[in-house]
C-alpha cells in the first residue's frame, strides 16, 4: 500500500523518487481485470460487453511510469494503454486524448490472471530442464515437464542439440508449484498446446525493424496464429506495397489481389481490395478466404526485424509475413 500512496503523491506533487513503484496489486471493473506486478510487468483480462467468458481476451507485457504520473502499459496491442492513479487507490483508464474511459477499483486479493494465454517467446531445453522467455514481458519462467510439453520437447530435439534458444508459439497457463519438495512454490509455465517453432525469428524486444514496408515482397506465414500451408507446386500467398499511389498487389493462394492502402497517425488499413477468383477448392480456398478477411480487418501494422505484423482494431495479430526483398 505504501508504494501506491507514494505513486498518488507524486502524481499531484511532482516527479517521484526513482525507486517508487506500485506493489503487486489487482484492479478491476465489470469488464476488465488488470494486475500490476512490482517487477513492472502486467497481465490483463478483458471481456466484451454482453459476452461470456469464451470472449475473454488476455494480454501481458510491461508497464512504465511517465513523467506526468500516468502508467503506460505495452503488451500485444499496437497502441499502449494509459492509466492515471486516483484518490482511494483506483486506476482511471485514459484514451489517446487523455479523457477518462473507465475506473478500475483495487481488489482485496491479488489475481495472477493465470490464463489460458497465447504466448510467444524463446524456449530452451537441456538436461530435463526447460525455460521460456516470454517476448512481451521479457520475463523467464521454468516450464513444467508434463502434458503438452512432450510435443514441444520432441519438436525441439528433432532440430538438433539441446540448449539453443528458439522462438516458439504456444498456449499455456501460469501455475504455482514447488520446484522441489520442501522449497517455496514459484510460478511456472504449464504448456497446454504447442503451436510451432519459428527458427529464423526473435522476440520483438531484441529485433528492430530491418525490412522496409514498401517494395518488399511480404510472404504470408501465419493467419490468426496458424501456419500457412502451400501445396507442392503452388505459389505462396504474398503482398507487395508500393509508394506509387499507395498500391497493393499480391496473391491470395488462389487468386491475384489488388487494391490500395492508407496509413497515418490513426493506423493502417487496406481500401478497395479486389481479387480475380480463380479455380480453387478445398483447404486452399478456405485459407485464401481467411487471408482476405484478415486483410479487410487490418487497423495497424508493425515491422519487427524481417517480419510484418498486421493487427485488427482490438490489437490482435491477424497476419504475419516474412520479407523477400525485390531485386
Amino acid at each position: 500500500m505504501a508504494g501506491l500512496v507514494a505513486l498518488l503523491l507524486f502524481a499531484a506533487c511532482g516527479t517521484p523518487p526513482e525507486s517508487t513503484v506500485p506493489a503487486d496489486a489487482t484492479y478491476a471493473d465489470a469488464h476488465m481485470v488488470l494486475t500490476l506486478f512490482a517487477d513492472q510487468t502486467f497481465r490483463l483480462r478483458q471481456r466484451e460487453p454482453g459476452s461470456g467468458s469464451a470472449q475473454d481476451h488476455y494480454d501481458l507485457g510491461r508497464w512504465s511510469r511517465e513523467p506526468d504520473g500516468t502508467l503506460q502499459l505495452r503488451g500485444g496491442r499496437e497502441a499502449a494503454l494509459r492509466f492515471r492513479p486516483e484518490a482511494g487507490g483506483a486506476l482511471r483508464e485514459l484514451d489517446a486524448q487523455g479523457r477518462a474511459i473507465r475506473e478500475l477499483q483495487r481488489q482485496a486479493e491479488l489475481d495472477r490472471l493465470s490464463g489460458p494465454l497465447r504466448l510467444r517467446g524463446m524456449y530452451s531445453y537441456m538436461a530435463d530442464a526447460a525455460s521460456f522467455d516470454e517476448c512481451l514481458s521479457g520475463r523467464r519462467w521454468p516450464v513444467l515437464i508434463e502434458d503438452a510439453h512432450l510435443d514441444l520437447e520432441r519438436a525441439y530435439l528433432a532440430q538438433g542439440e539441446g540448449g539453443r534458444w528458439v522462438l516458439a508459439t504456444l498456449q499455456g497457463r501460469f501455475v504455482m508449484r514447488e520446484p522441489e519438495p520442501g522449497l517455496p512454490p514459484r510460478e511456472m509455465l504449464w504448456v497446454q498446446a504447442f503451436d510451432r517453432f519459428w527458427p529464423r525469428e526473435a522476440c520483438a524486444a531484441a529485433a528492430a525493424a530491418t525490412a522496409p514496408l514498401l517494395d518488399t515482397r511480404w510472404r504470408l506465414v501465419a493467419i490468426d496464429g496458424q501456419p500457412v500451408t502451400v501445396a507442392e507446386g503452388q505459389r505462396e500467398p504474398h503482398l507487395q506495397l508500393s509508394g506509387d499511389g499507395n498500391r497493393v498487389s499480391g496473391f491470395g493462394g488462389c487468386s491475384p489481389l489488388y487494391g490500395r492502402f492508407e496509413q497515418g497517425s490513426d493506423g493502417f488499413l487496406f481500401k478497395g481490395l479486389t481479387y480475380r477468383r480463380m479455380a480453387c477448392t478445398g483447404a486452399a480456398e478456405a485459407q485464401e478466404a481467411r487471408f482476405i478477411d484478415a486483410l479487410n480487418a487490418t487497423a495497424s501494422r508493425r515491422i519487427v526485424s524481417e517480419t510484418l505484423q498486421l493487427h485488427d482494431a482490438q490489437g490482435r495479430v491477424r497476419l504475419r509475413f516474412e520479407a523477400l526483398y525485390l531485386r
